[in-house]
């Protein structure tokens, strides 16, 4: 399991100093020591640590409150108050900014280990219930734009191009938003030549959209390292796989369009496979299984509207 990471702001340094051993005794990774409200929330942004010690009263024009407090809204890291104060209108304002624990000077190596810990647990806990709510909200108002272009015409536009929010590109643009992708493609098959060609996608704004030429262009469930889970495609399953499964003559040019972690489901189109959706992250990660079922939903969604939209062909 990796270290937590944790930064100290304290402008006191002997005390800095002291929490850091403690922090470093109990296995943790201390990623900076600020001394200033700005340095603070500068050294935030930069090192993203997991978790923040936060002395309440420092010296300078943001003390630890109003530090915390702009933390929290930019990079939505816990903080944890190390205080020697108790006094009522100082606690009164620091709950105000949702503090994940307080520490009191002097302090002991049990009380930091537990309220980090508990801290670390409790933001995973909130972090996974806002993205199932996301995902969720996404596979909702897919499920909502279908029955209301579907009820009013009784056809589904496609995406004109692989950044336009028509159609059901924007069906992909809200489940990788609320999924924390990089993209997601549908790739069109060959009958003849099992070849797979991207035929629409949703990027996030900074990245380029796949190349519609070669080698892109004759992309096959071989070059993809799927050969193998061709049957649990045709079941229905959704299939993990990484940038390492890929054949080498097409991994570099994949993870320039930043592929590093995927999910490969079957595109079924009117009863027939249509090709592959593909859900894209750029970075290592695990899939949970309510991630994977909705990634079922939504290829079930865009499979639907691509058949009623009459571009399958």
């Amino acid at each position: 399991m990796n270290k937590a990471r944790i930064l100290i702001v304290e402008d006191e340094l002997i005390v800095a100093e002291d929490l850091k051993m403690t922090l470093v005794t109990l296995g943790y990774e201390v990623v900076g020591i600020s001394v200033t409200g700005e340095h603070a929330i500068e050294l935030a942004g930069e090192t993203r640590p997991d978790v923040i010690l936060m002395d309440i009263m420092l010296a300078g024009e943001l003390d630890g409150i109003a530090t915390a407090g702009k933390i929290r809204a930019q990079y939505d890291i816990p903080v944890i108050y190390v205080t020697a104060y108790a006094d009522e209108n100082l606690v009164a304002r620091a709950k105000l900014t949702e503090p994940f624990g307080y520490i009191v000077k002097p302090f002991n190596e049990r009380e930091v280990n537990s309220n980090i810990e508990i801290s670390l647990y409790r933001h995973r806990i909130e972090r996974e219930l806002k993205k199932r709510d996301a995902i969720l909200l996404a596979l909702g108002s897919g499920i909502e734009w279908f029955l209301r272009e579907f009820i009013a015409s009784h056809t589904i536009p496609p995406p004109a191009s692989s950044k336009d929010r028509a159609g059901y590109s924007a069906i992909l643009e809200n489940i990788g938003i609320a999924m924390d992708l990089v993209r997601i493609v549908i790739f069109r098959s060959d009958a003849g030549s099992g070849a797979l060609s991207p035929v629409a996608e949703w990027a996030v704004q900074d990245l380029s959209p796949l190349p519609k030429a070669r080698p892109v262009s004759t992309l096959n469930p071989a070059l993809l390292g799927l050969e193998s889970r061709k049957e649990d495609l045709r079941m229905g399953r959704a299939v993990p796989f990484g940038i390492d499964t890929i054949d080498p003559s097409l991994r570099d040019i994949l993870r320039s369009y930043r592929f590093r972690s995927m999910v490969a489901l079957d595109l079924q189109v009117r009863d027939q496979s249509y090709g592959l959706i593909i859900f894209v992250s750029d970075r290592d990660r695990s899939w949970p299984p309510e991630e994977l079922d909705a990634m079922r939903i939504a290829a079930n969604i865009v499979g639907t509207a691509i058949g009623i939209s009459g571009k399958s062909g």
